[in-house]
This record gives C-alpha cells, sequence and structure tokens, in this order.
C-alpha cells in the first residue's frame, strides 16, 4: 500500500512540476533554432567577410524560422520566455556551446585556440572551457580564481586565451575581459582587454623581468551592456549573447635576464707600481744634449 501512495504522490509532483507554456518552443526545439541560427550567421559572415547587421540578421533568423516552420510570433514569445527564465536559456546555451565545438571538430576545425611552445607552456584552467554570456545578469558575467600549482614557476608570462562568437541582432558587441595575478609581496598586476569582433582572444602579463611568485590569478568575462539599455528592456526579444570557448590560462615558462659579466681588473702590484710611476718621473726630466 506505501509503493503506491509513493507512486501516487511521485505522479502528483511531476503533474505540479512548471512545463513550458503553451505556444512556446520546448528546450530541444529552442535549441536546434539557435543553432541554425549561429550556422546561417558565420556561414554569411565567412562569405562576406565582414559582420552581419540590421536587415542581413533579420533576413538570416528569417530563413531559419522558415526552415523550422516556426512561425515569428511564436519565436518572439518563446525568445522573451527564456529570457524571463534565464537559467533555461543559460542551460540552452550550455548545450549549445558543446554542440558548436562538436561541429567545429567534425568539420576538420581547429578548436583549442593554443598559442605558446607546448614544451614551456601549462595550461591551468580547470572551470568550464565553453559558457554563454547574456545580456541577462548574473549570466552576462562569468568569473574564475586559480590557485599556482607546483608548475608555476617565478618569472612566468600568465596568458588568458579564448574564442568569441557574437549572436547579435542589434547594439554594441562588448565582451570586457579582466585578469589580475597577486604576488607574494602583495602587489597586484591587472590588465583589461575589449573584444568586439569574432574569433581568437588573448590577454597577457608579464613577470619575466621582476620575477615575482604568483600567488593567486583572478579575473573576469563580461558581455557589456548598451548604455541605452536598462533593467526595463532587457527581456526583449532583441538577441544579445556571446558563446565563449577553448577557454585557456597558461602560463609560460621565459629565461631570466642575462647578467652583463663585468670585466676583470687586473690587479697591480704596489711596489711595481710605485716603481714604475719613479722611472717615468725621472724619464721626464731627462734632457737630451746636442
Amino acid at each position: 500500500m506505501k509503493q503506491i501512495s509513493y507512486v501516487i504522490l511521485l505522479l502528483f509532483v511531476m503533474a505540479c512540476a512548471p512545463s513550458v507554456p503553451s505556444g512556446i518552443l520546448q528546450k530541444d526545439e529552442m535549441e536546434d533554432v539557435l543553432y541554425d541560427m549561429h550556422i546561417a550567421q558565420s556561414i554569411y559572415e565567412t562569405r562576406e567577410g565582414g559582420v552581419a547587421t540590421g536587415t542581413d540578421l533579420l533576413a538570416l533568423r528569417a530563413s531559419v524560422l522558415r526552415k523550422h516552420d516556426v512561425d515569428k510570433a511564436v519565436w518572439d514569445s518563446s525568445f522573451n520566455y527564456y529570457c524571463r527564465n534565464s537559467r533555461d536559456m543559460y542551460d540552452i546555451y550550455q548545450s549549445l556551446a558543446k554542440r558548436i565545438e562538436r561541429n567545429v571538430i567534425a568539420l576538420g576545425g581547429k578548436v583549442d585556440g593554443f598559442q605558446g611552445s607546448e614544451a614551456d607552456t601549462a595550461n591551468v584552467w580547470k572551470a568550464e572551457d565553453a559558457f554563454i554570456l547574456m545580456q541577462q545578469a548574473p549570466y552576462n558575467l562569468f568569473t574564475f580564481d586559480v590557485i599556482p600549482d607546483s608548475t608555476f614557476e617565478d618569472g612566468d608570462r600568465i596568458t588568458l586565451q579564448y574564442d568569441a562568437q557574437f549572436i547579435f541582432q542589434d547594439g554594441m558587441r562588448d565582451i570586457a575581459t579582466f585578469l589580475a595575478v597577486y604576488y607574494d609581496n602583495d602587489s597586484i598586476a591587472t590588465v583589461t582587454s575589449h573584444s568586439n569582433f569574432d574569433g581568437h582572444g588573448i590577454v597577457t602579463l608579464n613577470n619575466d623581468v621582476n620575477r615575482l611568485h604568483v600567488k593567486r590569478i583572478k579575473g573576469y568575462f563580461l558581455l557589456v551592456q548598451n548604455l541605452t539599455q536598462n533593467s526595463s528592456n532587457a527581456n526583449t526579444t532583441t538577441m544579445r549573447l556571446a558563446a565563449i570557448r577553448n577557454v585557456k590560462l597558461l602560463h609560460l615558462r621565459t629565461e631570466p635576464p642575462a647578467v652583463k659579466k663585468e670585466e676583470p681588473v687586473e690587479k697591480v702590484d704596489s711596489l711595481k707600481a710605485d716603481s714604475l710611476m719613479k722611472d717615468s718621473i725621472m724619464k721626464s726630466h731627462i734632457t737630451v744634449k746636442n
């Protein structure tokens, strides 16, 4: 009897669980449409050699919606719904980021974005190497905190590398990348970089001169919002997202600066020096007689 009660309770809980409202695309359907939009935008920008904006993006979106037999009103309602439910949208794009990466590998593309001599470089990134930044907080920010391991050496150059892909309908594209390195002497070195286009990003901090011991590395990726964009219009159907992939935090071993060797100074015996000086003085007083 108890088992039957548990089954009834389970069915009741499942029935009461929140579901996607009528007229809204399911998460897997939403992912399929967004994936094709990403592919269409990438193909267009590769072919045209520029960034797709305005009417071009609207035309691409309309073409993808026709392919999936999705009405524009349904799409707008669905996108607006998932923007209000940011956790679901974030899950969709986490899956989408991995799907895009698998597609790149299947087509024979290179996805590691690695730059540096492998013999002298180590990757210490332990967090997710693919994630999505959205315009809705808190999903517009991705932070990281790394404690150096035994592979670090004083003087290592710290480099943050990543690949960025913007999926924007309109608005300013801007990913701010911040890197801070904390040293044992309580000093901090920081650098901020902005990326406005698709492609490979590199942020570097050098330590090869002072060769300090690294205590901690912190930083973040931030999808910067438009100045005109605020909380009142953040949940519109305007698409502003950025996919970050192939993140690597590298430390590159560097050679210590060469120490200039001073030329050895020849030591002269003091007695010998006095004798030479006397001979020189005497010769200066000799007069030549005809």
